[in-house]
């Protein structure tokens, strides 16, 4: 699956510049089929060539990192958006049912005051290559972040993450795919770990919240 993916963006996609790569991360975002790291670094070899020089770190910044940066902020913000108006009203209907209540995300939101500390750790998250994007989106809407602020951390940290996996694209040259398929792996494992700590804490929620309507005597 991952190579014959390889080879649609390789031929279809990657050959646009600047463009391909903005769609590619958009589709990524909003599809989800694509790993974040594999166009990354799969842009940087392709588009970016030649020994360290200004010509290329233009390149690396224009034709791979801007256009990323800008294609899984947008991309994200349907993710983003689904969390900040459907969140609520999903957890008001449901969410009793296992003893899960806006009370507890607005618990969260008291402890993350929108400090500067707050948006500095969801920037680096968004730099870190296997913290899944989904994941990060999703936090950022269920917690009501403002879409401008949230627009502006996520770029600059997607920036910062195309500049190190177009960087390490540009340098490993063919090898870019098992480098790929090596964060793809982890981002996944990242992502099911935080799935598995959500189950626990809402099967938690749910015993408590029976206890406490069937008491013991």
């Amino acid at each position: 699956m991952i190579e014959q993916l390889v080879l649609f963006l390789q031929l279809h996609v990657l050959p646009w510049g600047a463009v391909g790569v903005f769609v590619a991360s958009v589709v990524e975002e909003v599809a989800a089929p694509i790993p974040s790291a594999l166009i990354m670094t799969m842009s940087g070899f392709l588009l970016v060539s030649g020994p360290v020089s200004v010509s290329t770190i233009l390149t690396l910044v224009f034709k791979v990192a801007l256009p990323a940066a800008l294609g899984v902020t947008i991309g994200s913000y349907f993710v983003y958006f689904l969390a900040r108006y459907g969140g609520r009203p999903i957890i008001d209907r449901f969410g009793k049912y296992l003893g899960l209540y806006w009370s507890d995300v607005e618990k969260i939101q008291t402890k993350l005051s929108g400090t500067r500390k707050d948006e500095l750790v969801i920037g680096v998250a968004r730099v870190l290559p296997f913290v899944p994007s989904v994941a990060i989106s999703a936090f950022c809407g269920i917690l009501g972040m403002k879409p401008l602020k949230y627009f502006y951390i996520s770029f600059v940290g997607v920036f910062l993450r195309g500049i190190i996996l177009g960087s390490i694209g540009w340098q490993v040259g063919n090898v870019y795919v098992k480098y790929a398929e090596l964060v793809a792996h982890i981002e996944s494992y990242v992502l099911y770990t935080m799935l598995g700590a959500l189950a626990l804490f809402v099967v938690v929620k749910y015993v408590r919240h029976v206890c406490q309507e069937k008491p013991y005597k």
